[in-house]
């Protein structure tokens, strides 16, 4: 029968084995294990597979002797072995590795939670350092980390307080509706900077600029309006009404350079957070689904979750505690004033004025080729109301084929305009009744 071919380790342990096993067989006095440890690390041995020989300290040798005297399995020495997330099993390691190329912009966070939800891996088994060092190995990184830096001196700045500056942007997001079509949708989004509070969240099938001040309206209504308004270079954020309503409201409205997102990226990561968590994953088919599954994110897991740009505080808890020195929000009937705009038309000679590709006509032949003063809501494009001189004039829709058949009808008072499904243009038009009813 042959004998077994003794591996690298064990030969380790019968050489140790060799150098102090007969001290395991004798009686030693006191101090005699210790002069006969320092005589024996005065001689050289040959470890196994050395071209030299070498001494071992005496505290060396002490080691092995008392591992020896527990186990002579104990000489062995420990592997060597390198690699990553040794602790998992194979297939568990592929299902991981699977995991990710399925998801290549989720958060190794994320991945590791829904892995543990499922029972992939026990608690604990893994941390996720080691799983992003698995990732790392597998050359599997996260796909949007795949972007070149820009060369560009960065500083990192925070405002000083709740309610100094939020951040405003729209997020991109595909879905795809019953019949699997993919339809882009719009979310816009407004965050304290300080805080990181998500003071607006909402899904809309468009990025207008009436689209982003219904968001922001509504945010005004429930929150302090902040000091500065910071935004990039959109066309929903360049609108002449937002910059008017901004200072009415003593808000200041600051741009950020064009092409440049790492100057807004508290934001960004806002986005990118946002992608990980949320729409890279949710089953939404509509803008309204998406809406329930990014509220039910915030006050579940986002607005809760401990921040490490706050120190290990959550937004929660810093903007709650900021936002108790500051004045009450906004009014609807305040915002209403703030968001008129006025602008001017001369009344042609058949007593018209042409308003944003619409034909409309006044009341008295005295006001051709005179200057008026149209009021316009901004949700709606309508015109609320008419003065000339300070004197109101009664503005109506024209109707060529009515007016030919009746010779010539006078002008009937404004319509009140048809809105869409808005709450916040609804609420801020009964604000205006209100208001002019005063």
């Amino acid at each position: 029968m042959k004998s077994p071919t003794p591996t690298p380790r064990d030969e380790v342990a019968l050489f140790r084995l060799g150098v102090i096993g007969d001290l395991l067989a004798r009686e030693l006095d006191d101090g005699e294990l210790l002069a006969e440890l320092v005589r024996r690390a005065e001689v050289r041995y040959r470890p196994p597979g050395a071209a030299t020989t070498r001494r071992y300290h005496w505290k060396t040798l002490q080691r092995w002797y008392y591992l020896a005297k527990e186990s002579a399995q104990r000489l062995t020495p420990m592997s060597r072995a390198r690699g990553t997330a040794l602790a998992l099993e194979p297939a568990q390691r592929d299902l991981l590795l699977q995991m990710r190329r399925e998801h290549p912009s989720a958060a190794a966070e994320l991945l590791l939670q829904e892995a543990v939800r499922h029972g992939i891996v026990g608690e604990g088994q893994v941390s996720l350092t080691t799983l992003r060092r698995l990732y790392r190995a597998h050359q599997l990184p996260r796909a949007s980390m795949n972007r070149p830096a820009r060369i560009r001196d960065r500083r990192r700045w925070q405002s000083g307080r709740v309610g100094g500056i939020w951040h405003g942007d729209v997020c991109h997001v595909w879905l795809r509706d019953e019949n699997g079509q993919p339809k882009k949708v719009y979310v816009h989004g407004l965050m304290d900077d300080r805080s990181r509070y998500v003071v607006a969240l909402e899904a809309r099938l468009a990025e207008r600029e009436v689209d982003m001040l219904s968001v922001f309206c509504g945010a005004l209504l429930k929150f302090p309006a902040p000091d500065v308004l910071y935004l990039d270079n959109g066309s929903c954020y360049r609108g002449d009404v937002l910059a008017l309503g901004c200072t009415r409201l003593d808000i200041r409205l600051v741009h950020a350079e064009p092409h440049d997102p790492e100057a807004r990226g508290t934001q960004e990561r806002l986005w990118r957070t946002l992608r990980q968590q949320v729409t890279d994953h949710v089953g939404a088919h509509t803008p309204n689904e998406l809406n329930v599954a990014l509220l039910a994110w915030l006050d579940a897991r986002y607005h809760r979750r401990p921040h490490g740009g706050l120190l290990g505080k959550t937004p929660w808890a810093v903007f709650s505690e900021g936002i108790a020195t500051l004045p009450a929000p906004r009014t609807a009937r305040d915002l209403a004033r703030a968001l008129e705009v006025t602008l001017t038309r001369v009344v042609a000679k058949d007593g018209t004025f042409q308003l944003d590709g619409t034909t409309w006509e006044v009341a008295g032949r005295h006001l051709a080729q005179k200057r008026i003063e149209v009021v316009v809501d901004p949700f709606t494009g309508l015109p609320l109301r008419a003065a000339h001189d300070g004197r109101p004039v009664v503005v109506g829709r024209c109707d060529p084929a009515e007016n030919a058949r009746r010779g010539r009808a006078p002008a009937a008072d404004i319509p009140a305009p048809t809105l869409p499904f808005d709450p916040i243009a609804a609420l801020l038009a009964a604000a205006r009744k209100e208001n002019d009813d005063e």
